[in-house]
């Protein structure tokens, strides 16, 4: 009984000694491995703002895609424990992961084993970019009608922040006419200042051309007299 035993035992052991075998893999092929994983990209997209089955809206998820992404790899986050393996035209999609920071581990189905982390920050989608009040207005030039914010503050500072943006584009508006007005009054003037000073020769010069088209009118004509006749 204690020989079956023993046998039972040692060729356990040579079973996981063999899967461990198996499931190794060499520096080189690792290597090779966490280049490939160097060239993983990853895109998010918003997906909008949706309401739930209770009615609350729902703004703050988002779909991720690992590209370039080997057959051999699979997505993972080691924190929660949550998996993807489905590799599609060298792509692992994620349909709905709500905005935070998260680590990604990438696997190697073959080595069993972890290759590289990627580090994704998902940004907090801000919810005031779509309230009538930022209709017009540039997200760039002022962040709380951007796409994404990170802090938002209550709705009644959120209001009068813009009231205060708009008057001072206005304000630049404004200006900018009032700068247009006086380079134009000032182009206008040195105009006349010329002029005044330099009338005689410029008036010298237009009589001498006047004079010049006189003469070439009359040649011309008297030159198609000659040919009628």
């Amino acid at each position: 009984m204690k020989r079956i035993k023993y046998i039972l035992f040692t060729i356990l052991i040579l079973s996981l000694s063999i899967l461990s075998v198996n499931a190794s893999c060499t520096n080189e092929e690792l290597n090779i491995l966490k280049q490939e994983a160097n060239k993983i990209k990853v895109i998010y997209k918003h997906l909008g703002s949706n309401v739930d089955e209770e009615g609350n809206i729902i703004d703050y998820l988002f779909s991720l895609t690992f590209n370039n992404i080997n057959n051999d790899m699979y997505v993972r986050i080691d924190d929660y424990n949550e998996e993807w393996k489905e590799v599609n035209n060298s792509k692992v999609v994620i349909d709905k992961i709500a905005t935070g920071k998260y680590k990604f581990s990438i696997y190697s189905s073959t080595c069993q084993q972890k290759i590289s982390d990627i580090n994704v920050k998902l940004p907090k989608f801000n919810s005031y970019s779509l309230d009538p009040l930022c209709k017009g207005i540039d997200g760039n030039d002022f962040s709380l009608c951007s796409k994404y914010l990170e802090y938002q503050p209550s709705y009644q500072t959120f209001i009068k922040k813009v009231e205060e943006y708009r008057k001072t584009q206005e304000t630049k508006k404004d200006n900018n006419i009032i700068i247009k007005d006086n380079i134009f009054s000032e182009a206008l003037n040195k105009i006349i200042v010329f002029i005044s000073k330099y009338q005689i020769y410029i008036v010298s010069v237009l009589s001498v051309i006047l004079i010049v088209l006189i003469i070439l009118i009359v040649n011309v004509r008297k030159k198609k007299r000659g040919v009628l006749k």
